[in-house]
This record gives C-alpha cells, sequence and structure tokens, in this order.
C-alpha cells in the first residue's frame, strides 16, 4: 500500500485516527463487523500506536536529499538552496494524508581553503492523517563538512539535530465505549486514559555521501548512507509505556549521465530500513534541454518509479521543468497492491519546488563551487 510511511501493511482503516462516525454508524448494520474494528482500536490505542511511529517519506525523495542523509546539506551547484515538498495521499479512500517539507541550506567558504567548506541547513516538516488529526512536526538543523578529494571528487559527513513532535485530538475519535447495545452514544466517557495527547522529543542522525563528477561533461553521481533517530526517542502517549522510535538507515545513489549534448539520463534509487520494515524506490528516465547556456538551462524531464516493499506498492510517473536555477516537479502514485481497491489506484499527487542561489565571490574564490 502506498503510505508516506513505511508500515505499508496496516490500511489507515486499522488505526484510530482514520475511524470516523460515518463507518461506526454504519456498524449498526453490522454488529458483528464493528465489535471487530472497535478492537482493534482499542489494541492500537493501548501499544502507545507504536504501528505509526515510523517516518515519513517522498515518491520525490532524490527532491528532498535532507530526509534521506544529512550529508547531503550543500551538496548542490549552488550557494543557497530553497526546497519545498507537499504530498496528498488516499483521498479516495476518505482517509487523507498531507504531507509538508520545507527545507534551506547555505555553504559557508574560508577564503583561504578552495578544497573544503560547511554547510549548514534546516529542515521543517508537518504530517497529518485521519479524523483523529494524528500528526507528526519536526525541526531538524544539519550541518556537513565537504573535502574536495581531487578535481572530481568529494567526500562529505554530516549530522542532525532537531526536535520532533506527535500529537492527535482526542475530541474527533471514537471509542468501543460509545456503543451502548443499540444506539452510538458520542457522550460517553472513552474508557481511556491518556498521559499525553501530545509528545515533545530530541532526534539525532548523521550520514556520509561521496560525489563523483566526470570532466568536461554533465555526469555526475552520488553514492551517500544517512542513519536517522540515533538516540531512539520514546514516541508513546503513556507515561508507562516504552515505544521507541527504531532507527532508520538508507543508502542512496543518484546518477546524472550525460548521453548527447541536450539530453541527460537520471535516475535514482534507495533502500531504507526501520526496525522490521523495509522499502525501496528505483527511478529513472529522460532529461531534455532545450537551453545549455551556463546558468540559464532550460530542460524538461520524465521519470518512471516503483516502489517495493514486501509487496509490490505503486507506479510513481513524474515530471520536471527546469527553468534557470527553479525546478518544479509533480509526481503520482498508482497503486498496484490489494490496497488499489480502496483507492481505485489513485495513491496521490506529490508537488516539488527548488530554487538555487548563487552568490559573488572575490576571484580568489571564482570556483567556490565546484560541484555540478
Amino acid at each position: 500500500m502506498n503510505r508516506n510511511r513505511f508500515n505499508h501493511h496496516v490500511p489507515p482503516q486499522a488505526g484510530f485516527s482514520a475511524v470516523g462516525r460515518p463507518a461506526l454508524l454504519r456498524v449498526k448494520m453490522n454488529i458483528a463487523l464493528k465489535t471487530k474494528l472497535l478492537f482493534l482500536i482499542t489494541i492500537l490505542l493501548a501499544g502507545g500506536i507504536g504501528l505509526f511511529a515510523q517516518d515519513i517519506h517522498f515518491s520525490q525523495f532524490y527532491n528532498a536529499p535532507l530526509t534521506m542523509n544529512p550529508a547531503l546539506t550543500g551538496i548542490s551547484k549552488g550557494d543557497i538552496r530553497l526546497t519545498s515538498l507537499y504530498r496528498s495521499q488516499w483521498n479516495a479512500a476518505n482517509s487523507p494524508y498531507k504531507t509538508f517539507s520545507a527545507s534551506a541550506e547555505k555553504k559557508f567558504y574560508d577564503i583561504n581553503h578552495d578544497r573544503w567548506w560547511f554547510s549548514a541547513g534546516i529542515d521543517l516538516f508537518h504530517d497529518q492523517a485521519g479524523d483523529g488529526n494524528l500528526s507528526n512536526n519536526h525541526v531538524l538543523l544539519t550541518g556537513s563538512y565537504t573535502r574536495q578529494l581531487d578535481r572530481n571528487s568529494f567526500i562529505s559527513g554530516g549530522v542532525s539535530l532537531g526536535l520532533g513532535q506527535r500529537g492527535f485530538d482526542l475530541g474527533n475519535l471514537s471509542f468501543d465505549n460509545f456503543w451502548t447495545g443499540q444506539t452510538v452514544d458520542y457522550n460517553s466517557a472513552t474508557g481511556e486514559d491518556f498521559n499525553n495527547t501530545s509528545i515533545v522529543y530530541p532526534d539525532l542522525g548523521a550520514g556520509v555521501n561521496i560525489r563523483r563528477q566526470f570532466p568536461r561533461s554533465r555526469s555526475k553521481v552520488d553514492f551517500g548512507l544517512g542513519f536517522f533517530h540515533l538516540n531512539q526517542p520514546k514516541q508513546s502517549f503513556y507515561d508507562d509505556k516504552t515505544s521507541k522510535l527504531p532507527y532508520r538507515g538508507s543508502a542512496t545513489i543518484m546518477p546524472a549521465i550525460q548521453l548527447k549534448e541536450n539530453g541527460d539520463f537520471v535516475g535514482a534509487a534507495t533502500v531504507q530500513i526501520q526496525g522490521k520494515y523495509f522499502e525501496s524506490l528505483v527511478n529513472a528516465g529522460y532529461r531534455h534541454y532545450l537551453s545549455t547556456q551556463r546558468a540559464k538551462e532550460i530542460a524538461i524531464q520524465f521519470t518512471l518509479g516503483f516502489r517495493f516493499n514486501k509487496i509490490g506498492d505503486a507506479f510513481m510517473p513524474a515530471a520536471e521543468l527546469h527553468y534557470h536555477d527553479l525546478m518544479v516537479g509533480l509526481s503520482w502514485d498508482m497503486n498496484v497492491s490489494k490496497f488499489r481497491t480502496a483507492t481505485n489506484r489513485n495513491g496521490g499527487p506529490e508537488i516539488a519546488v527548488r530554487y538555487i542561489i548563487h552568490k559573488v565571490y572575490p576571484i580568489k574564490l571564482f570556483k567556490a563551487c565546484p560541484l555540478l
């Protein structure tokens, strides 16, 4: 199933945040089904919603570098990179998920050192799901050190430090205590005793990336490893429950190979593991240049991706427009898993916008940004 978390095997109807009043009212026609559903809701609540304590992600992961690896901070051809993504999912199944991310990165050069530099960034995201407004908010500060090994090779190490917040709206949820045996009474006590409906936690991460460029060409490739939640922060809404957010590891490769003067092969692949959850995405396509003039490039790009987990999940066609230093990308997830019956094969759209700013440096730093 196509969800922007790793726990694809549990449809949103099985989580408390996606169960609303219409679903419970229809249960009057099938009491047995209702009882099973409410029992499952109670189990999920009592477990501190551990099933949902997984990371967000994007189909256009290559356009959300800080969510994949803090070492990718500052790995761009400019001095400042601004990026924003918006994802809407499962609207066709009446259980919408909304995810928004925004990031900014900047390089810091020393005029006396033209073979290495530091970069710093900030990444913000907001994720909200279901009738219970189960939310996940994050503020992440990232930093990296990049060293030029030779004319065309670079290695970067990065770290991240941030704060996360999870919460939900108890007033929008329905519980088994509301069922009187004959009808549903929403004024009844919930029968649940949450210590918190919102939690805040620190978060730590690290990563490494290797960039290889090819002379007299637009060709380049990035290899990276990212590690998140190294401190395994607590996620439970109950004080006496220990529900830790598992480590997440990600491996990425992102090549761009110049095929001719006005055409490139572009690709990206990632494998991510978090606890017992596994996911991999592969994306490949073609970028056609309408203009190759330096700093005034214009190109259109078309790619096709596929998301794997224990089952095949979704195809992801995508298109991008590159106009000088601005990029706008659009992708659409098309479910191929069994959940396609509920979504009518429409996982949902994802929009990415990126803008790169170039600064003018003194003559000694005219090669201040050797990255393609």
